[in-house]
């Protein structure tokens, strides 16, 4: 004996499976929508809070040929220069095209100019209204307006602790450390 399923039954077994799917269809939806937040109410109180990470940016930087001291109309080589044992100070005296740095105390750079006859005519054709630049091995560089030439009574030696902030150039005339010091004040710095 065979039961004949009504068709009132059998059209609520169909509406039934086609609204199963629908709300199937519906909560995939919502989970794609939502990607991972499908419940930000059940999240714990005690989240770790994201922080954006930046792009690491890479600057290509184009190397300096070397360190310059420009004075003048004339650019020399920096190369350092310490006190000797004894704390005395001298550049070497037949070296043209090199500027000694003596690293002193911040807020002031000494360079010392070996007694070459090139050096020795630069002092004079210095002026009030020259300049000096100093670049560094990064490209920052740092611009003076330069004071005329004045007489340095004291030896090299004791110029070290002399010096106030800017520039100072020690010109030296004799290999016995006597000469002649021009003061610069900062006019412009440029940073890599």
């Amino acid at each position: 004996m065979k039961q004949n399923a009504s068709p009132q039954k059998t059209q609520i077994i169909i509406v039934s499976v086609l609204l199963g799917i629908g709300i199937l269809v519906f909560c995939v939806l919502l989970a794609i929508a939502f990607r991972g937040n499908f419940f930000p109410f059940a999240a714990s109180t005690t989240q770790t809070p994201t922080v954006p990470v930046a792009p690491t940016v890479l600057v290509p930087t184009v190397p300096c040929d070397g360190q310059t001291f420009a004075l003048g109309g004339t650019t020399f080589q920096i190369q350092n220069l310490t006190l000797a044992p004894d704390s005395s100070l001298a550049a070497p005296p037949t070296v043209s095209g090199i500027a000694y740095w003596l690293q002193t105390t911040e807020g002031n750079y000494l360079f010392v100019l070996s007694p070459t006859p090139e050096n020795i005519s630069l002092q004079t054709a210095l002026t009030a209204e020259s300049s000096a630049k100093i670049t560094w091995a990064d490209c920052s560089s740092i611009t003076y307006s330069l004071s005329g030439p004045e007489p340095n009574p004291a030896n090299i030696s004791n110029l070290a602790g002399q010096l106030t902030s800017g520039l100072t150039i020690f010109f030296q005339a004799d290999e016995s450390g006597n000469g002649l010091i021009v003061r610069g004040e900062i006019t412009g710095m440029i940073l890599p």
